[in-house]
C-alpha cells in the first residue's frame, strides 16, 4: 500500500517543481523585457512631426525680407526651433534649406556661395546639393514666402533622399 501513495507523492512533488520553475522562466522573462524596452526605446528612431503646426505655415525668425532682397543674399535664421538658410537666387527667387547636415546633423552655414558644414567639411551648392565632403544626400528644400514684410516657412519642396 505503500507504493501508490509513494507515486502519488513523488507526483506531486514533481508538478510543484515544474510550477516553480515555470514561475522562474515567466519572471525571468518578464525581467528581461523590463530591461530591453528602454533600450529598443533609445534605439528606435521618434516619430517624425510636422513643424509647420496647424496653420501650415511658420514666421521666419532672424531673417528680414530686405536682407535677402538682392541675387546672391542669404542669410542663416530659424523656425519651430529649427535651423535654416534663407537666399536669393540669381533669378531672383526666394528659396529656403533646412540648415540640418545630411551627414551629422550639423547646422550648415551660408557662405556667399554656397553653404558649408562647419563640423567635417561638407559642400552644398546654392541649389542644397552635396558637392564635397561627407554629405550623402541634399539639403531639404523648403517653400518660404513674403508676406506683409515677414518671412514664412509653409512646406517642404524636396526632401532628403533616401
Amino acid at each position: 500500500m505503500n507504493a501508490p501513495a509513494d507515486s502519488k507523492a513523488a507526483a506531486r512533488d514533481s508538478g510543484g517543481r515544474r510550477g516553480f520553475i515555470a514561475a522562474i522562466g515567466g519572471l525571468s522573462a518578464l525581467w528581461l523585457s523590463g530591461l530591453l524596452y528602454p533600450i529598443y526605446r533609445y534605439l528606435s528612431p521618434p516619430a517624425e512631426t510636422n513643424p509647420l503646426g496647424k496653420e501650415g505655415k511658420l514666421e521666419v525668425d532672424k531673417i528680414t525680407p530686405a536682407e535677402v532682397a538682392r541675387p546672391g543674399q542669404g542669410k542663416n535664421g530659424g523656425y519651430g526651433g529649427r535651423g535654416l538658410i534663407v537666399l536669393r537666387a540669381a533669378d531672383g527667387q526666394l528659396r529656403a534649406f533646412d540648415a540640418k547636415c545630411s551627414h551629422a546633423g550639423c547646422n550648415v552655414r551660408f557662405d556667399g556661395t554656397r553653404m558649408a558644414c562647419p563640423c567635417h567639411g561638407g559642400i552644398y551648392d546654392l541649389d542644397g546639393k552635396n558637392i564635397a565632403g561627407p554629405p550623402p544626400k541634399p539639403l531639404t528644400e523648403l517653400a518660404v514666402h513674403e508676406e506683409n514684410g515677414r518671412l514664412f516657412v509653409t512646406g517642404i519642396l524636396r526632401p532628403k533622399r533616401s
